[in-house]
């Protein structure tokens, strides 16, 4: 099939004519108020009208309502002298609607309007059910940080008065009762403590997920020697030497970055052997355009099989009756170094033990300005 509409332009030679009748590319010119000149096979089938029904429309008016201004403002950009590129829906004769990608400029005498289009028709498909789906991942996102911040809030109340009256009870009548219920009061004391530090927990994670992350200059030194003056008594009962490196300053959310030093040296201490002394190691190194940092121990170390597994929540490689804790608190790390756009691992040291290394970016923002995190 051949299409030849009418122009006053200038001639045709056969290369082109060649060219333009057998591209399998969607081929057209146009004047400038968008009314078809030729179009070639390949968009005559794509749109599905014989020539004389293209002869009544124009580009634009096949546009869809919604892409019609975008359409209109292309065609004026050209005959201002730009070449466009743009992307809009396209009627067929069925009235049905498919993307075009769209370049168009002028011809040399600024009479005829050049322009070449292929259907991405899939591809936009597909990625407004990605945006789609973001959105809807983003949007449950917020209601389970909602939830889980609302939820932890809500039960603290309950549980302080709980744990106050089996606190009466232990003072009141330790002793006086048989050895079981002295037994039954201790699980209770214990279970609502224990209740308390998940609450904790859960409301310092789902807190670190909210808002817009505060961005400034930090200085991790401090943060370590800080979260090491909180830790002091632990240090001082396991006897451990920490060596903590000269430490450089970044750009971060002090508090959350607090969370994750606090967090790392607190199992540095926890999960520790009993036939060696306790170290431990802070230390940073370049990274290409980030800053690695490392919180070694020579504790009792992690699986191979299990190095991914401990990030996420609620996952214990131990009992609580050998090793205390509630198992968010990697999960809360992994959390925060995600969101300050870094990444976080576990390798296993040459002797024994565990390098939990954890990267920040090293980008400088400048002054007074909060960069999206």
């Amino acid at each position: 099939m051949t299409t030849n509409l009418t122009t006053s332009a200038a001639p045709v030679t056969t290369d082109y004519r060649s060219f333009f009748d057998r591209s399998p590319a969607l081929l057209c010119t146009a004047g400038f108020d968008g009314a078809f000149i030729e179009v070639n096979d390949a968009l005559e089938r794509a749109l599905g009208f014989d020539v004389g029904e293209l002869l009544a429309h124009s580009v634009t008016e096949l546009a869809h309502p919604a892409d019609r201004a975008a359409t209109v403002q292309a065609v004026a950009d050209v005959a201002g002298g730009t070449d466009v590129c743009f992307e809009n829906r396209c009627r067929r004769r069925d009235g049905s609607f498919f993307w075009l990608s769209w370049n168009v400029r002028a011809d040399a005498e600024h009479q005829l309007l050049y322009c070449s289009a292929r259907d991405v028709t899939e591809r936009r498909e597909h990625a407004d059910v990605v945006d789609k789906l973001l959105a809807e991942l983003e949007r449950s996102n917020t209601d389970l940080a909602q939830f889980a911040y609302v939820a932890s809030h809500d039960l603290s109340e309950p549980l302080r008065m709980v744990s106050s009256y089996v606190q009466l009870l232990a003072a009141r009548y330790s002793g006086q009762l048989d050895a079981d219920a002295d037994e039954f009061i201790a699980f209770a004391v214990d279970g609502a403590a224990r209740m308390k530090v998940l609450i904790d927990d859960l409301l310092a994670y789902s807190r670190a997920g909210g808002g817009v992350a505060l961005r400034r200059r930090v200085d991790c030194g401090v943060l370590v020697r800080g979260a090491l003056a909180d830790l002091d008594r632990v240090v001082a009962e396991s006897g451990a030497q920490v060596v903590v490196d000269e430490l450089p300053v970044v750009d971060g959310d002090p508090g959350q970055l607090a969370l994750v030093f606090q967090n790392l040296l607190a199992n540095a201490l926890k999960f520790v052997s009993d036939d060696r002394p306790v170290q431990i190691r802070v230390r940073a190194e370049r990274a290409g355009a980030a800053w690695c940092f490392s919180v070694e121990d020579n504790g009792i170390g992690v699986p191979e099989v299990h190095r991914e597994r401990i990030f996420m929540m609620f996952k214990r490689l131990h009992g609580r009756n050998e090793y205390p804790g509630t198992g968010i608190g990697l999960a809360l790390c992994h959390k925060i170094v995600d969101r300050l756009g870094g990444r976080i691992w576990l390798e296993a040291m040459p002797d024994h033990g565990s390098a939990f290394r954890f990267t920040l970016p090293d980008a400088v923002f400048e002054e007074g300005t909060v960069p999206n995190v």
